[in-house]
């Protein structure tokens, strides 16, 4: 057991720059901010556009309050001379500068990093961009959904040749997270290089097609002669009451599966005889499990996988997610009381550390919130 004494976050004492607008770049910064950074948020007058999205309480939009907790709020006319300036001078005291503008935006308004590091040579700059900053897209407008349509994705999640998005903000928040662990690498080289800070570029382009395809893109031809084909081993089974998926390889697991469908009859058969064989034909190497799965009940499943000891767990609702018995001990959650907006809950952060303590029970900032307060830094 380690007996250090926990501090703040393992980023208390750094001071986070945040010109970002709905969720690449505000993810990012809400990392950071998790771990103990003040994260100030430049907002134009109208906000942040999330602000806008609904459902709404108190004027609050969910989704912004979802990636905005920590945060401090500015509002700034980047427009303006007099705006443009404080915002220059909020940066020059900064560790980070996170943004998710378009190409040339951050240049033309004279906060481009080489417009910056000189007057802050200790800058970690990093710009999350859709699809890099030179190129012939560059300048195109990126969305989660038009990059999961680019790199792929799409065909490996669709079945029948048929493509099928991933219905959550998958490729924003792989490039927030691998935005935020570029800024960490790139903090921890300023501490050992003699201070100076950097430029991290990352682009949903690049972040998604890394972490999204790195196992369909080696394809290659075998010696058997023919490409490798994209796994399609996951085959969600109807129960009674409700919905499983297993994972299936070995012998020893294809003849517990068996056993627990009540099909032992499929032990030795042909069709599955090799780890190779359930892989290529594992659609209906379920599709026989299911026929007896419908006739019982999930938690029956469960049970009797449990005691075989392989790998079929439960397909949740939402509501059912949020009562796992394991979810709960992990406090993948957290409920918390806000004066103005009464109980908030927000996905906890998902890493603990032993020397060091993390607290995201804070709401997200309401526009402008914190104007005053940042203004008057600005100015000391």
């Amino acid at each position: 057991m380690n007996d250090q004494p926990k501090q703040g976050g393992p980023c208390a004492g750094l001071r986070v720059i945040e010109l970002g607008s709905l969720f690449s770049a505000p993810i990012a910064g809400q990392i950071l901010g998790d771990m103990g950074a003040e994260v100030i948020k430049i907002e134009p007058p109208g906000g942040d556009p999330l602000r806008k999205v609904g459902p709404f309480h108190n004027e609050m939009g969910a989704l912004f309050m979802m990636v905005n907790r920590r945060k401090k709020s500015v509002i700034l006319d980047l427009k303006s001379p007099d705006d443009l300036n404080i915002a220059k001078q909020l940066i020059a005291t900064a560790d980070v500068l996170i943004h998710n503008n378009r190409a040339g935006v951050m240049e033309r308004l004279g906060l481009g990093y080489d417009q910056l590091k000189d007057t802050n040579t200790k800058l970690v700059y990093a710009a999350i961009s859709g699809f890099g900053t030179s190129g012939p897209y560059a300048s195109n407008a990126a969305y989660d959904h038009l990059l999961q349509g680019m790199t792929g994705i799409m065909y490996v999640q669709g079945r029948g040749g048929n493509p099928e998005p991933i219905r959550n903000l998958i490729v924003d928040k792989t490039a927030a997270t691998i935005t935020a662990s570029a800024i960490l690498g790139a903090l921890l080289q300023r501490e050992r290089g003699g201070g100076l800070g950097q430029r991290v570029d990352a682009s949903l382009l690049n972040t998604f097609s890394w972490i999204g395809m790195m196992d369909n893109i080696n394809t290659f031809e075998s010696s058997e002669g023919g490409k490798t084909a994209t796994l399609d081993i996951h085959h969600p089974v109807r129960t009674r009451d409700g919905w499983v998926i297993g994972h299936v390889q070995s012998d020893e697991h294809f003849s517990a599966a068996c056993r627990i469908f009540e099909r032992e009859d499929l032990i030795g058969h042909d069709d599955w005889n090799s780890v190779a064989q359930r892989v290529e034909r594992s659609g209906d190497m379920w599709r026989e499990f299911s026929r007896r799965a419908s006739e019982m009940t999930r938690n029956e499943v469960l049970a009797r996988a449990a005691e075989k000891g392989i790998a079929i767990g439960p397909i949740y609702t939402l509501e059912e997610f949020l009562q796992d018995s394991q979810v709960k001990h992990n406090h993948a959650y957290v409920d918390f009381e806000d004066p103005d907006f009464g109980t908030v809950r927000y996905m906890n952060f998902p890493v603990s550390f032993s020397a060091a303590s993390i607290d995201i029970r804070s709401r997200a900032p309401l526009l402008g919130e914190h104007t005053e307060e940042v203004l008057t830094l600005a100015r000391s």
